[in-house]
């Protein structure tokens, strides 16, 4: 890899403003835009004619887990390439973190392919846990010094989730404000979108918990599982009562309470992450067996989405019934929340664990999701492009594509404010300064391809 490369005959979208400027050349200089002109000495760059291609920034995929098994990198890292994503934040993991910084060095050091990593999967939940490997707190206490050892290892952030009941949420919260550590996550299912809000939620994962904060009844939900739960139902009863949440949202959703909801959103700054292509696996919208990206799978992995999922066995008939009603009203609500101004993270849930969510591509088809919502391309490039770097604090990226600028960049044949297809092959991916080219991005596919046979 040269440490200096010239880009020539490149127009630069500007994803915030939807202004075009060039053609011009592009100067990448150890992993950084070094400077942009008509007339760049090419000195000792090695010089890589852009044939009039459009450059935007780098795609991020906000939610991902690459962490789920033993080997996930060697497969998730060269799909996120080849769909144009140089950034991924990964939303929880088995692997320790010292293995996860291990990996995140070693792509910043350029000895692995792949997109820039932030590391933010210290998910807390009530005993238990949801899913093995998480950070365990059922009391204040135990919250505390859960923040404490998220802190001491180096995570980015504090994921909240599911099963906290609301006082140990709350401490979680305070903790983390006094570590200055971001809280993100889910916000747990006995506690309301307005006590996350008053708490600092900065940034929730799935959107399904907007749009029941839009119904009259969210809180007799609310109350309708803590008082269960005190009672200590079991697994089964727990899923029932939130299973009965989808016709009780339907039935109350409230277009004037939901206007407030988003308002307040905005105003406290609470960015989403609204996952709304895993909508598909609970539908059954998945791709054909021999499709391209399922070749790229590998095999005992398929075979594992192929069998019956804990998931699926717990919707309930009614559940099915209400599925496309449901997802409507998400997408509804989602166009609101976009038109309010609520930030949004464009995120996947990508995973092995989640079967038919499948790495990079799936971040391309969320993108696709907004647009059929309502949003126009260049709002949902803003999405993936220019919201996730600024609400990550990235002092080398904004979404901007300028001199001081980390080269994190795609080169695509078509202007993308037309259209989002041309995302699909892009010409070349640029992560960290180095440079793939359409064939290095065949290669990629042709060896996945060969170790999923």
């Amino acid at each position: 890899m040269a440490e200096t490369t010239l880009l020539t005959d490149v127009t630069i979208v500007n994803v915030e403003t939807g202004q075009l400027f060039g053609p011009t050349s592009v100067l990448m200089r150890d992993g950084m835009l070094a400077e942009i002109g008509i007339s760049i000495p090419a000195e000792d760059a090695a010089v890589v004619d852009g044939s009039g291609g459009f450059l935007i920034p780098g795609l991020w995929d906000s939610h991902v887990h690459i962490f789920s098994t033993a080997d996930e990198p060697e497969t998730a890292l060269p799909l996120y390439l080849i769909n144009g994503i140089t950034g991924i934040r990964d939303m929880g993991a088995l692997w320790p973190i010292q293995q996860q910084q291990d990996l995140q060095a070693r792509i910043e050091a350029g000895e692995v392919p792949g997109p820039r990593l932030i590391l933010s999967g210290a998910w807390v939940d009530a005993a238990p846990g949801s899913w093995p490997g998480m950070f365990l707190a059922d009391t204040e206490a135990e919250a505390r010094t859960v923040v404490e050892q998220v802190a001491e290892e180096g995570w980015a952030a504090v994921k909240s989730y599911s099963m906290l009941d609301e006082p140990t949420y709350l401490a979680l919260a305070e903790a983390a404000a006094e570590r200055t550590l971001p809280l993100v996550g889910h916000i747990p299912e006995r506690v309301s979108l307005a006590t996350a809000l008053a708490a600092g939620h900065d940034g929730m994962e799935h959107f399904g918990r907007v749009t029941m904060a839009c119904s009259t009844d969210e809180e007799r939900m609310l109350d309708d599982l803590r008082e269960a739960m005190a009672e200590g139902a079991d697994l089964a009863r727990v899923f029932e009562i939130m299973a009965a949440r989808n016709r009780i949202i339907l039935e109350t959703w409230d277009d004037a309470l939901c206007d407030r909801v988003l308002g307040a959103m905005v105003a406290e700054g609470m960015h989403v992450s609204p996952t709304l292509v895993v909508a598909d696996f609970y539908t059954g919208n998945r791709p054909e067996p021999d499709a391209p990206r399922m070749r790229m799978i590998p095999a005992e992995v398929r075979e594992a989405w192929g069998r019956p999922d804990f998931r699926l066995e717990a919707m309930t008939n009614d559940v099915r019934a209400l599925a496309d009603e449901s997802i409507a009203l998400d997408r509804h609500t989602f166009l609101m929340a976009h038109a309010a101004g609520v930030p949004i993270l464009a995120s996947s849930d990508a995973s092995f664990a989640n079967p038919y969510l499948f790495h990079g591509f799936s971040l391309l088809d969320e993108l696709d999701l907004y647009v059929t919502i309502g949003l126009a391309p260049r709002e949902a490039l803003y999405t993936t492009t220019v919201a996730p770097p600024r609400f990550f604090g990235l002092v080398d990226q904004d979404g901007i594509i300028a001199p001081g600028r980390r080269a994190d960049l795609v080169l695509l044949d078509a202007n993308p404010l037309d259209g989002l297809d041309t995302l699909r092959r892009p010409r070349a991916v640029i992560a960290g300064g180095r440079l793939f080219d359409r064939d290095a991005l065949d290669d990629f596919e042709a060896q996945l391809r060969e170790a999923g046979e």
